[in-house]
C-alpha cells in the first residue's frame, strides 16, 4: 500500500474539517438547495436549445409565406399606385378641358352682351324715330346722288344691324354648344374625380398591407435572429455544464490515480461486495454506465453505476482498503474514495453523511457513509458508484458478472 508523507501536512490541516463534517449532521435537502443542479440546468440549456431550434425551423416555415405575401402586396400597391397615377393624370386633364370649355362659355357670353347691347341700341333708334324719320331723310335729298347716298346709307345700317342681330342669334346657338360642353367636360370631371379617390383609397389600403406584411416580415427575421442567439447562448450555456462535468470526471479520475498503481489489468484485481446492501442497481440505461444523449443531440457520459436507494440507507465498502479521499466535491457532493490496492479503487458520491475520513483503513462490509442527494449532478436519492482502476473508469458492473470493461466515453484523466 503506497504511504503518502507527501500529504501529511495537507492531511493535518483538512483534518479538522473533515472530523467537523464527520460528526455534525447534515441535511442533505438543504445542502442540495443551496447548490445548483448541473444535470438539470444540462437538461433546461439542452432542451432551450432544442426549443430555440424547433422556434427557428417554424419561424422559417413561416417566413417564405409572409415574403410571398410582401411581394403580392407590394404588387398589388404598385398596379394600384398606377391605376391612382392614371386617373390623377386624366383628372388633371379633364380639368384642363373643363377650365378651357369654361373660358369659351365666357367669352361667348361676353360677345353676347356686346351684340346684345348693339342690337338694342338699334331697337331702341327705330322705335323712337320710328320710320317717318326714314322717309324724312329721303325727304331731304338735294338731288338724285345725294337720295342715292341717303338711301345706301340706310341701307348699311339696316344690313349692320341684321348682321348683328344674325350674330348674337349665332352667338347665342354656339353658347349652347359651348355651355354643353364645358357640362360634359364637368361631368367627366367629376367621375374621373372619382375614380381617383377611389384608386387612392386602394392604393392607400395596398400600401396599408404592404406595410403590414413588411411588419411581419421584419418581426419573423427578428424572431429568426432571437431563436439563433437563444440557441446559441443555450448551446453555450449546455456546453458550460457540459465542461464542468468532464471537469470534474477529470477531477475525480486523478483523484484516484493519486492512490496505489498496478498493472492495469482489471481481471487482476480482486473481488467486490455489492455498496448498498438490500438494493438493487438502477434498470434505466441512464443509470448505466455509458454515454447520455441529451435532448439537442450532443453527448455526455455516466461514468459509474447508479444505485437507487432512500436517503439514509448504509453504503458499505466493497473491499479492504485505505480511504483516499473523504469530503464534499461540488459536482458529486460528498464522496469517499477507498484505495483497494494494486490501483483499484472505489468511488461512492452524493451521500448524505460521511463516517470515515482520509488515510483511514477500512475493512469489507463497513459503514463509510449514507446515501444521499448531494452534489451538483445529483437528482434523487441513490449512490453514483464507480470503479477505478490506475485512474481509469471501468464499468462497476464487471465486478458483479458483468464485463470489466473501460468506459469508452469516459474523459481521459489529465496527467
Amino acid at each position: 500500500m503506497k504511504v503518502y508523507k507527501t500529504h501529511l501536512f495537507r492531511f493535518l490541516l483538512v483534518l479538522p474539517v473533515v472530523f467537523a463534517l464527520i460528526l455534525a449532521p447534515v441535511n442533505a435537502e438543504s445542502i442540495k438547495d443551496k447548490v445548483k443542479d448541473a444535470y438539470a440546468e444540462l437538461a433546461e440549456a439542452s432542451d432551450a436549445v432544442v426549443q430555440a431550434q424547433q422556434d427557428l425551423a417554424k419561424t422559417r416555415t413561416k417566413l417564405p409565406a409572409a415574403q410571398r405575401a410582401l411581394a403580392h402586396a407590394n404588387g398589388v400597391e404598385g398596379q394600384a399606385t398606377l391605376k391612382y397615377n392614371r386617373a390623377a393624370a386624366n383628372l388633371l386633364s379633364a380639368q384642363q378641358a373643363y377650365a378651357l370649355a369654361k373660358a369659351r362659355v365666357a367669352a361667348k357670353q361676353a360677345e353676347i352682351v356686346e351684340l346684345q347691347t348693339k342690337v338694342n341700341q338699334f331697337a331702341r333708334a327705330v322705335y323712337q324715330q320710328g320710320q317717318t324719320s326714314q322717309w324724312e331723310i329721303v325727304l331731304q335729298s338735294q338731288s338724285p346722288a345725294d337720295l342715292t347716298s341717303r338711301m345706301q346709307t340706310i341701307k348699311a345700317v339696316s344690313q349692320a344691324s341684321a348682321a348683328s342681330l344674325d350674330r348674337l342669334l349665332a352667338a347665342k346657338e354656339q353658347l349652347k354648344e359651348d355651355a354643353a360642353e364645358a357640362e360634359s367636360e364637368r361631368v367627366r370631371m367629376q367621375a374621373l374625380e372619382t375614380e381617383a379617390q377611389i384608386n387612392l383609397e386602394a392604393a392607400q389600403a395596398a400600401q396599408d398591407e404592404a406595410a403590414l406584411a413588411k411588419a411581419k416580415v421584419d418581426w419573423l427575421i427578428s424572431q429568426e435572429a432571437a431563436a439563433v442567439a437563444s440557441a446559441e447562448e443555450n448551446r453555450k450555456k449546455e456546453q458550460r455544464q457540459l465542461n464542468y462535468i468532464l471537469a470534474e470526471q477529470i477531477r475525480l479520475s486523478n483523484l484516484s490515480n493519486s492512490g496505489s498503481q498496478g498493472t492495469g489489468d482489471p481481471q487482476a484485481t480482486g473481488p467486490l461486495s455489492w455498496p448498498v446492501p438490500g438494493y438493487a442497481a438502477g434498470s434505466a440505461s441512464v443509470q448505466h454506465v455509458g454515454p447520455r444523449v441529451l435532448s439537442s443531440g450532443r453527448y455526455s457520459c455516466h461514468t459509474g453505476q447508479d444505485i437507487p436507494a432512500p436517503t439514509g440507507a448504509n453504503i458499505v465498502s466493497s473491499a479492504n482498503g485505505v480511504v483516499l479521499f473523504a469530503g464534499w466535491n461540488w459536482g458529486y457532493g460528498y464522496m469517499t474514495l477507498v484505495d483497494h490496492g494494486n490501483g483499484l479503487v472505489t468511488a461512492y458520491t452524493h451521500q448524505s453523511r460521511l463516517f470515515v475520513s482520509k488515510g483511514q483503513s477500512v475493512v469489507e462490509g463497513q459503514h463509510i457513509g449514507d446515501v444521499g442527494n448531494t452534489g451538483a449532478f445529483s437528482a434523487g436519492a441513490h449512490l453514483h458508484y464507480e470503479v477505478h482502476v490506475n485512474g481509469y473508469n471501468y464499468d462497476p458492473m464487471g465486478w458483479f458478472g458483468g464485463s470489466r470493461k473501460v468506459v469508452a466515453c469516459a474523459p481521459t484523466r489529465g496527467l
